[in-house]
């Protein structure tokens, strides 16, 4: 790991530049992120004329409406880390023009990239520009933005782009605090923060399945009770059995976040503000597709209770009590984050996908990695009725994304049929290998 450059940019300890402290599950974030970059992205692709320098107005616009946009975190005013607001510091827009450029390979490249977290703003984003067609990358890091208020950022910019006014909104507490737990405090003195380094580049893969095939998917799970997540996890566990003689002989175990934004009462806001909950599936049985999904859906079924969420806000809490070195909490991280899946859908954009005279194609998201072994990242988002699949890994399971999409279609075409976990010959044309240069 390299150290801080403090004297790049000091941090200056005025009151007035605080803005308050991390709760316990962005501290841990924070924590994590000196280990190994944790960052967060999405790719969108829009169609519509736009220059280059309406997206910059576009961007800075909606980094004046959002608080966290503009902050740093500063690991020095105590023990306990805070967000501290700094002026005059844009977020960096990287522009490519390549006709060639993949978002693919430029998400990837994101992140991989560490954050130095006392140095703001803590986002970053990259332009595919052609004047009819763009994707627009935003990255952040993962203690002051989730996947869900990337979206809602998305939206912002959008607006921003397509002439619209964006007000500035005020700076929401903590998950925990909005919770009802007690922040904590400490009259320790602080520690210098870090920047990891750069994190090998990850495979990323996206397929969207046609508007025909996504309503199929989901008339389907509601008539067998389940919800679109549970049917992904249903056909990640078997297309990924059916490839991958681990997972064939092994327990999978799919980590899926959750977004608690209505429990919490929040709206627009950009921050830390999910949940999640974890299944394990064990090999072998013969529960067809549908029966597999309804394992998982009945595993994820309390995710979102308050009882689960007070347990989670209680251990987290109690975990950065104890003023966890950077050593510890990437070992907290590696036993209690270590599932071979991650899993996030997005569900439906919900927001229309025409501003102005702009259109949202598509939406890729999120990508994102923990740093763990083997890990698999998965992210689901329908836009447009059409569902976006996207596979991030620096150790991808070759043709994992093409076979999953292969379980829906079948799934829906034969809903009883059981589960083959024979290796299959999937068809992997569309795999894309991102590690040229690694």
């Amino acid at each position: 790991m390299s150290s801080t450059a403090l004297e790049l940019q000091p941090l200056e300890l005025l009151s007035g530049d605080l803005l308050r402290p991390l709760g316990a599950f962005e501290e841990l974030f924070c924590l994590f992120d000196q280990c190994f970059p944790t960052n967060g992205a999405f790719a969108a692709e829009i169609t519509g004329h736009t220059t280059v320098q309406q997206w910059r107005d576009a961007l800075d616009a909606v980094q004046q409406r959002h608080p966290l946009l503009s902050a740093c975190i500063d690991t020095t005013f105590n023990r306990v880390p805070h967000f501290r607001r700094v002026t005059g510091q844009r977020i960096p827009l990287r522009v490519v023009t390549s006709p060639f450029a993949r978002w693919q390979r430029e998400i990837a490249e994101e992140v991989s990239e560490p954050f130095t977290p006392d140095q703001a703003p803590l986002f970053r984003a990259v332009l595919l520009h052609q004047e009819t067609h763009c994707t627009f990358i935003l990255s952040s890091h993962h203690a002051v933005c989730d996947g869900s208020s990337r979206i809602f950022l998305l939206r912002d910019i959008l607006l921003a782009l397509s002439g619209r006014a964006v007000e500035a909104l005020t700076l929401a507490p903590s998950r925990e605090t909005l919770f009802g737990a007690q922040q904590r405090t400490s009259t320790e003195p602080g520690v210098p923060s870090f920047a990891p380094q750069r994190a090998r580049l990850p495979y990323v893969e996206g397929i969207k399945l046609a508007p025909e095939e996504t309503t199929a998917l989901q008339r389907h799970a509601r008539e067998e009770g389940v919800t679109i997540h549970a049917a992904i996890s249903a056909a990640v566990t078997i297309a990924g059995g059916a490839i991958d003689e681990i997972w064939r002989n092994n327990p999978l175990r799919i980590m899926s976040p959750a977004e608690i934004r209505d429990i919490l009462g929040l709206s627009d806001q950009c921050m830390v503000s999910f949940g999640g909950g974890e299944i394990s599936i064990a090999p072998g049985g013969s529960m067809t597709f549908w029966d597999l999904a309804r394992f998982a859906k009945d595993g994820l079924s309390a995710v979102k209770s308050r009882e689960n969420i007070s347990r989670m806000i209680d251990l987290q809490s109690a975990a950065v009590a104890s003023d966890l070195t950077i050593e510890q909490a990437s070992q907290l991280k590696r036993n209690a984050f270590n599932a071979q899946v991650m899993f996030t859908n997005l569900g439906r954009f919900p927001f229309d996908s025409i501003f102005g005279p702009l259109k949202l194609e598509a939406l890729w998201a999120p990508c994102a990695l923990r740093g763990i072994e083997g890990e698999q990242t998965l992210g689901a988002a329908t836009v447009n009725g059409s569902l976006h699949l996207m596979h991030t890994s620096p150790a991808p399971i070759p043709g994992l994304l093409a076979g999953i999409v292969e379980e829906l279609r079948g799934a829906c075409a034969n809903p009883t049929q059981l589960p083959n976990l024979a290796v299959k010959p999937f068809h992997v044309q569309r795999m894309r290998y991102i590690d040229e240069n690694k």
